[in-house]
């Protein structure tokens, strides 16, 4: 691919000289797409989806078809609604309140009546007093729950079994001919136990209501439990506006830590919009970050885009016109453009966003930066003797393909992580591919210009900041003005006077003292000096480069130094592999938002309670068998034996079923009433219809079954209908998944009854289970593009190969060592793995590319690829690190991920950037590759033999 290789420096010589000539346009260009594309941020708050599980379940999840089983059979009725038999409820608040934790004796005992009056009481005044203001027709009401609530049979679920749960001597006020009678149906029909208890023949689920209760006996009674649960649950439709300023409302009564409801009592609160709300609370935090980022790297920019010179007293000063901090300005703004122009176009084209894509402007700017670093320091590297426009030119040649490498291998990982299963891979990856597309297309058409600006003043002497001709550091004395007005005005002199001062050497005048950075500069002068007088050697060179070339070079790929690289990547591969084979995969819901969020504390409460056991799950028989003919009745009973024997079930006497309360009254009609059992098909399914008439638990069963007859005089048929299992071990997401993909095998094994299960962690448990597939996918097609990518732009095949070795064990190093910092495999690290690849390609790539671009020996490449891109490559990864520094002040699961990978892959990406890459291809490239200049920049690549001019530019 050599041809292509020449044919490519042309090219981009050929565009740099143009972006030179017609640098305005292009500037008013950058500036036009910028305007246009910002206004699709008018579709921001229509284009912004706040749903996790569109967000982090793949878009064909069977969860998606469990759900919509469910609401086949059972659509929403708001008039016949019950706790528990709801499956995809959006108007609910879900309310674990528990006793505050005692510092030496921890949860308090919720059962104590000191701690139920004050449930009952904050239950009372949040059912009747908490009210929302509405206007309607020019008149004004303020709304209670009684207004909005669900119902059944016109009545409100008001959570009467916290009164169950008081002595019973407080369950009311009976006195008179009644007294007796009342007594005697508390005693005798009411039974509190656990996990059901019972009001006459109508069962109460404690198992969600009681949270890790104590049970003194085998019936279930309990006499501690540590929290109760409370739901309310508002109507949707034509007064869901007002439903929901109930719900947050009720929400920020309850977590109030300035004034809290309770001094005995804290609230854990969950209801449809708390995660989304936790997620942009998580991205309203990482705004004040991204300014103070932006401040952190521009400070960083501006200080190592500053050259220094060594002024004739020996001093080391600011040389204000070859310094380009308004470069390093433009920059930075490189990528905060093509993140603002990005957004806009995505928005303006009807994708939809979320706030998980709001760490891709961090991952922009640095690689923005890099950039710049690279792009400064070609400059630096070109003979100052020629024009600004042929300089622009070959600046452009060099950088813009070394930069055009990475960006083109970054738009092609984000595109293909676009193709994932994951929607907020999908999200994320097409908002950062389009953010590194028009990042490399402003770092041509608004950086190349704004640099092309500054040849011109360095060109004409001018001051870099005050815009006009800089001191002649020669013709002033002034200290104020020698640091903060002189710079290099002078070129073609400085060169005669650098060649006079070879001939005569400079005396010290007595009494004449050198600061102790003049002394440093001047032995590293004197280290370095020997070799300024080799041909080829740029005469404005900086210092750094200079370093890399003669001491950090040649110390890396010595013998001693080798062995020492061998030895420290067998042990760093070892970890990372066995690191890799000990990798867990899920994201806990707890871990989406931050600490301080109010979502927190009732995952902190419900993974001490119900999460232990309690839940519930729906099981949905779509093709019921003939349950009175022993044969089909014995392949259903097996299946049930099943469900709930498994470690992610409770016993059978958790199980919410129609069928066993049926079969009870039965053997009751049996033994009190003399009536025997059904003896046909037709009439235990008609005794059960009429059954469902009179039973106490008619409302409960009724909406367990779908019959297929609608009037009485048919043959009654049940189509369809489902119970729910009681569930334990359900705390982490490793429990998830198993216990989804268990229920789903046990309901597959079954089929002739075409059962489906569905929870409300099953989104969740469907993304842990696309989480492996998914990113070996990625991974794969990730490497194979990159390597193509790098085939055609290197023109050396074993540099190509190198990179996607170097990639290959980054990444693993980055999986491998995310095990160890206490990082899961989940959708979220998932993101940050692909964009370490991105960062990875950056610094491997340069690398491997100023290898290509060198000639001589292997070992003499190798140098000369760390004198190039050695220090522009350090300084890309120092400024991510400083980028991201302040996201460790976000107390956010995500945002902390993002930290650790970044971190991870930086520092990775330079060992192997830096150390093992230029000893592999040293190792590996053995022939002497000739210089072969370009033919039509011959001119361009001589390079003169004059004095070095002792200075340090830090940035590159």
């Amino acid at each position: 691919m050599s041809w292509f290789d020449d044919k490519i420096h042309k090219v981009f010589f050929r565009v740099g000289e143009n972006v030179h000539k017609f640098r305005l346009y292009f500037l008013l260009l950058s500036f036009a797409i910028l305007t246009f594309s910002a206004f699709g941020f008018l579709w921001f708050t229509e284009q912004t989806t706040n749903d996790p599980q569109y967000v982090f379940s793949p878009a064909n999840a069977p969860w998606r078809y469990e759900r919509a089983v469910l609401t086949e059979h059972w659509p929403l009725d708001e008039e016949k609604f019950w706790p528990g038999k709801s499956y995809d409820l959006h108007g609910y608040v879900d309310v674990i309140a528990s006793g505050r934790i005692h510092p030496d004796y921890g949860r308090p005992n919720i059962l104590n009546i000191r701690y139920l009056d004050e449930v009952a009481r904050i239950n009372d005044y949040i059912i009747h007093n908490l009210t929302v203001p509405v206007d309607i027709n020019g008149k004004h009401y303020d709304i209670a729950y009684t207004d909005l609530c669900m119902r059944y049979d016109w009545a409100c679920y008001l959570n009467d079994h916290i009164t169950m749960l008081m002595p019973k001597t407080r369950w009311g006020n009976f006195s008179g001919p009644f007294a007796e009678l009342a007594s005697d149906i508390i005693n005798t029909q009411v039974n509190i136990t656990y996990p059901i208890g019972w009001r006459g023949t109508e069962p109460i689920y404690f198992g969600a209501l009681v949270g890790a209760p104590n049970l003194v006996d085998e019936e279930g009674h309990f006499d501690y439990a540590s929290a109760i649960r409370l739901t309310y649950n508002t109507r949707e439709g034509k007064v869901d506006q007002y439903g929901i300023e109930w719900r947050r409302k009720l929400s920020m009564w309850l977590t109030d830590k300035e004034n809290p409801v309770s001094e005995l009592l804290e609230f854990g609160v969950n209801h449809n919009m708390t995660l989304p709300e936790g997620l942009q609370d998580v991205a309203d935090t990482l705004a004040p970050k991204f300014v103070g980022t932006c401040a952190i790297l521009f400070t960083f920019s501006f200080l190592v885009s500053v050259v220094l010179r060594k002024h004739r007293t020996g001093q080391v000063m600011p040389d204000w016109v070859r310094s380009k901090p308004l470069v390093a300005a433009a920059g930075l703004m490189t990528p905060i453009m093509a993140t603002v122009t990005s957004f806009g176009l995505i928005l303006w084209c009807g994708f939809l966003y979320n706030a998980i894509v709001n760490v891709s402007p961090f991952l922009i700017l640095c690689i923005g930066i890099d950039d710049l670093f690279i792009m400064c320091a070609e400059w630096h590297r070109t003979n100052p003797q020629h024009s600004p426009e042929k300089r622009i030119g070959k600046t452009l040649s060099e950088a813009a393909v070394a930069i055009s490498i990475t960006s083109l291998t970054d738009i092609a990982t984000f595109a293909m992580g676009c193709y994932t299963t994951l929607p907020g891979v999908q999200m994320f990856c097409m908002y950062t591919c389009v953010q590194c597309f028009f990042c490399y297309v402003y770092q041509i058409i608004f950086l190349g210009p704004v640099l092309a600006y500054a040849a011109e003043m360095e060109q004409n002497g001018q001051h870099v900041l005050l815009i006009r001709k800089a001191v002649d550091p020669d013709k002033t004395e002034s200290p104020v003005k020698l640091w903060l007005l002189s710079g290099s005005v002078n070129r073609q002199d400085q060169e005669a006077r650098r060649r006079n001062s070879r001939k005569v050497a400079p005396v010290e005048k007595e009494g004449e003292k050198k600061s102790k950075f003049g002394e440093v500069v001047e032995k590293l002068e004197h280290t370095l000096e020997k070799h300024d007088d080799d041909p080829g050697h740029n005469s404005e060179e900086t210092l750094v480069s200079k370093v890399f070339r003669e001491i950090i070079g040649p110390f890396i790929l010595q013998k001693s130094t080798q062995v020492c690289a061998l030895l420290l990547y067998l042990v760093y591969i070892s970890l990372a592999i066995g690191g890799c084979l000990n990798i867990k995969e899920g994201l806990d819901p707890k871990l989406l938002v931050r600490e301080s969020f109010y979502l927190s504390k009732f995952y902190e409460i419900i993974d001490e309670t119900f999460w232990r056991e309690g839940l519930q799950m729906q099981v949905v028989v779509n093709n019921p068998p003939d349950l009175f003919t022993p044969e089909t009745r014995k392949g259903f009973d097996e299946m049930m034996a099943e469900f709930e024997n498994t470690q992610y079930t409770m016993h059978p006497n958790a199980t919410m079923i129609w069928l066993r309360a049926y079969e009870h009254h039965l053997e009751t009609e049996v033994h009190e009433l003399n009536i025997e059992k059904p003896n046909s098909t037709v009439e235990w399914y008609t005794r059960c219809r009429d059954w469902l008439i009179v039973a106490g638990g008619r409302r409960l069963w009724q909406m367990d079954m779908v019959w297929a007859n609608t009037t009485f005089e048919e043959t009654p048929r049940i189509t369809a209908f489902r119970f729910q299992l009681g569930l334990r071990n359900y705390r982490t997401p490793t429990d998830h998944t198993h216990s989804c993909k268990l229920m789903r095998s046990i309901a597959d094994k079954y089929s002739m009854f075409n059962v489906t299960t569905f929870h409300e962690y099953y989104p969740f448990a469907d993304q842990y289970l696309e989480l492996t597939p998914s990113l070996f996918q990625n991974m794969i097609s990730d490497l194979c593009t990159i390597f193509a990518v790098s085939w055609v732009m290197i023109p050396e095949l074993i540099c190509a190969v190198a990179i996607v070795l170097s990639i290959a064990s980054i990444n693993v190093g980055v999986l491998g060592f995310m095990s160890f910092w206490g990082v899961n495999l989940d959708s979220v690290s998932i993101i940050t793995v692909i964009m370490c690849i991105g960062f990875s390609v950056d610094l491997s790539a340069h690398i491997a590319y100023a290898f290509s671009q060198s000639y001589g020996n292997s070992h003499a490449r190798a140098v000369a690829a760390l004198e190039t891109l050695g220090w522009p490559v350090f300084l890309g990864a120092s400024s991510t690190v400083l980028g991201i520094l302040l996201l460790t002040l976000v107390d956010s699961y995500i945002v902390q991920i993002f930290f650790k990978t970044v971190f991870l892959v930086i520092n990775f990406s330079i060992l192997h950037g830096l150390i093992f890459l230029p000893i592999f291809l040293m190792k590996v490239v053995r022939e002497v590759k000739e210089e072969s200049p370009r033919d039509d920049q011959s001119v361009e690549n001589e390079k003169p033999k004059i004095q070095i001019e002792m200075e340090s530019q830090v940035a590159a």
